[in-house]
């Protein structure tokens, strides 16, 4: 059960009002609408690190799986991994981004391996190694490098605020929570 009652829809303003609804007035909106100073500014640009045609939505995803599963965030796992199979990504790669089993070893190209292994080392150590970085920034460029530096701190900032909350899985969310062993 959230540690903050939702905000309902007609106690926002229109715009937040109008996002939240774009989004599928789901539990995590009504949540950080609550933050109604800077809502609409967050949801705005959660909408452009989503649309942004710097990374493909399948990198995108696969970032946002990783760090929901580090943070042990059962609600951003049960709404991307959903998401995930619509931007291309196989239901075994998902398990395997989501699962401390040797991912590594599976069919991601070289720099979705890159990436996800940058993904894996900033949120377990709150740093990243030189080479590393420059590995993704070689494949990627620099734009796009900082791109995934801003999912991460996204996804891994927002997984914070639900597992503070204990935000309340909606009805719609796709798939089970985390394993328990998982779980704190």
């Amino acid at each position: 059960m959230t540690r903050i009652p939702y905000r309902r829809p007609e106690d926002m303003t229109d715009r937040a009002r109008e996002l939240t609804e774009e989004r599928g007035n789901l539990n995590v909106y009504r949540t950080l609408a609550n933050a109604e100073h800077v809502y609409t500014g967050w949801m705005l640009a959660g909408r452009d690190a989503l649309t942004s045609p710097v990374l493909t939505r399948r990198l995108r995803e696969l970032v946002t799986l990783r760090t929901a599963y580090l943070m042990d965030s059962a609600y951003e796992l049960g709404q991307h991994r959903d998401i995930a199979q619509t931007a291309g990504v196989g239901v075994a790669e998902i398990d395997a981004v989501t699962s401390e089993s040797d991912w590594q070893t599976s069919d991601f190209n070289a720099t979705e391996l890159a990436v996800l292994r940058l993904t894996t080392e900033l949120v377990t150590t709150r740093a990243v190694a030189a080479p590393l970085v420059e590995q993704v920034q070689q494949a990627l460029g620099p734009e796009a490098t900082v791109e995934i530096l801003l999912v991460i701190g996204r996804y891994a900032g927002l997984a914070l605020m639900l597992n503070a909350l204990d935000v309340d899985l909606d009805e719609t969310a796709r798939l089970p929570t985390l394993p328990t062993e998982r779980r704190r």
